[in-house]
């Protein structure tokens, strides 16, 4: 322990004599910070603790935010950032913190040598919650300890930018600072994998799986300089399938199954996809055991519940509830009709939207469909199944399952499901209220788009004349996963036994902190049984309510398991 001791004061008393205005407190306590979580002694951690205290001594390059500082025997002014965002296409000497998602070695040729070098991907705000920006880099070093799952920090990196878009230059002169070690398993993107554990993969993988469509298609560059001709398609083995592109020629035909090594997941909104590249290598694999394409494809139907923003090239069967015709001016002026319903089927519902004409009747409604390479997007966090041509619907003359009551086809749901699923509509769930936000009450909306107005403006519309409106905020608990809830008018006034009027008039007079203080006195802690529909994105989980009820709960029961839980006599 003296030997400890010693080695922390004589680090203090070298960044003292370097940096005189520094705090002996605060460097003392910078040390211990590194020694106690991240395990790094005080003499491995004085270039870092230097840094920290060095005075600004130069104007940030770049035109960005963050701060500049000279390191001891550099002149060159480093930028130090939190965020990726603040940093500019010109910007170099970067320090900032960030976290390891993937990390892949290959031999590349540079100026006729082969080198060594790495690519991945990496993202910023490691240690906090909410939105986190993810950048591809390249590791010129490579550096051995950048490993998927670290967070790192990352001293001497520098920006590139190409076609406009940013990327990190991870330098041979780059320093790293492991700040956390990795946790995560990591496989040898050379060891083919499945299916199921590459859609929750990032990076480089291999695969072995059955091709079950394909198409070509003509994707236009993003800077207007000409077109790529790519295929899209969707493999698949006995424990999922996931969605590729090929941005090479891809000469394989439905059926045939293929091993694809090296190739790179990528994800397009919410959904993984598999890259083939130029160092993608695709070969045809035999497996006399393998399925089927015929069996893969019934197996690989998804349900409503398992839909994804971005997902394309999906098969499901559905029920078709209602159907409307809508029609407007497109772009170039000429009139497009667009088809809207809703489609159930056992685990949920959701919206469906056909570029082509679909002749059902109301009188022929509900109709069952098989929807064949269909794609999917999130409108306002509710999934919408898109049909582009009449060649992808499959009408069905029997139902696989039971009669739906579409009015009362709620899914029950565990809120840890919600929790790790995308988002649904038609769920119930249940748990236990731990918080009453502070704007419970009256709101006003704007009479366009409904948005809630901030000091009788609308953030789109501007000053408006608001439509008043009733809205409670809480948060619900089951132990494991929280969510964030908002219950409409309707709801709030059915749950709290009131009318508007009513509602209304004790706000009025109990004033809204009161007001607010009384939800929480009769509130926090019951148990609740919510319906709506469920958000589900990187800034959490939230449910629209439009439906509430408490829950019973036997005392003498919850204490008892509670007890037995935590081990209390």
């Amino acid at each position: 322990m003296n030997e400890e001791n010693d080695a922390m004061e004589k680090a203090i008393k070298e960044v003292i004599s370097q940096i005189p205005s520094a705090d002996t407190d605060a460097v003392r306590a910078e040390f211990e910070r590194y020694k106690n979580s991240f395990y790094i002694p005080p003499a491995d951690a004085m270039r870092s603790v230097l840094r920290k205290f060095q005075p600004s001594s130069a104007p940030a390059a770049g035109g960005g935010g963050g701060s500049t500082y000279a390191t001891p025997g550099n002149s060159l002014p480093n930028k130090k950032v939190e965020r990726l965002s603040e940093l500019g296409a010109e910007d170099k000497n970067i320090v900032i913190e960030v976290k390891i998602t993937t990390h892949n070695r290959r031999t590349q040729t540079i100026r006729g040598q082969e080198k060594d070098i790495a690519f991945g991907t990496l993202e910023d705000n490691p240690w906090g919650e909410g939105e986190k920006i993810r950048w591809d880099f390249k590791d010129w070093g490579p550096h051995q300890n950048l490993v998927p799952g670290a967070i790192v920090r990352i001293e001497g990196a520098s920006v590139n930018e190409y076609q406009g878009k940013r990327s990190l230059n991870i330098n041979q002169s780059s320093r790293i600072v492991i700040l956390q070690e990795s946790t995560q398993l990591i496989v040898d993107p050379d060891d083919p994998i499945t299916i199921e554990e590459a859609n929750q993969a990032d990076g480089m993988v291999s695969v072995v799986g059955r091709v079950l469509s394909r198409r070509d298609n003509v994707i236009t560059k993003k800077d207007g300089s000409g077109t790529l001709d790519v295929v899209k398609g969707r493999i698949a083995d006995d424990t999922g399938s996931i969605g590729f592109v090929s941005w090479e020629p891809f000469v394989h035909e439905v059926g045939t199954l293929l091993k694809f090594s090296r190739a790179n997941i990528r994800r397009f909104r919410d959904t993984p996809e598999l890259n083939l590249g130029r160092t993608t290598n695709v070969e045809v694999f035999h497996d006399a055991n393998f399925a089927d394409a015929e069996s893969l494809a019934e197996s690989s139907h998804l349900t409503i519940s398992q839909l994804k923003d971005g997902s394309r090239d999906i098969t499901m069967v559905v029920q078709l509830q209602s159907l409307i015709e809508r029609k407007f001016a497109g772009s170039d002026g000429e009139e497009k009709v667009v088809m809207s319903g809703e489609i159930l089927d056992p685990t949920g519902r959701c919206k469906c939207s056909a570029w082509c004409e679909m002749k059902y009747s109301e009188d022929e409604l509900p109709v069952t469909l098989r929807l064949n390479n269909v794609r999917v997007r999130m409108w306002q966090g509710i999934p919408d199944v898109t049909i582009d041509n009449l060649e992808q619907i499959t009408k069905l003359d029997e139902t696989p399952w039971e009669s739906i009551d579409p009015e009362n086809h709620v899914i029950d749901v565990d809120l840890d499901e919600l929790a790790a699923g995308s988002s649904r509509m038609g769920i119930s769930t249940e748990g236990t209220i731990v918080s009453v936000r502070d704007d419970c009450g009256v709101i006003y909306r704007c009479p366009e788009c409904r948005r809630v107005l901030r000091d009788d403006a609308c953030a789109i519309h501007g000053s408006v004349q608001g439509n008043k409106d009733i809205r409670l905020r809480l948060v619900i608990d089951n132990g494991n996963v929280t969510s964030s809830l908002i219950i409409s008018s309707q709801a709030t006034l059915e749950w709290l036994s009131l009318d508007q009027a009513t509602f209304e008039e004790n706000l009025s007079l109990d004033g809204q902190a009161q007001f607010v203080q009384q939800l929480r006195n009769d509130n926090l802690g019951r148990r609740v049984k919510v319906g709506g529909r469920c958000i589900n994105d990187n800034q959490g989980m939230m449910i629209i309510v439009d439906k509430i009820n408490t829950v019973d709960v036997d005392a003498e029961l919850a204490a008892t398991e509670a007890r037995t839980k935590w081990g209390v006599a």
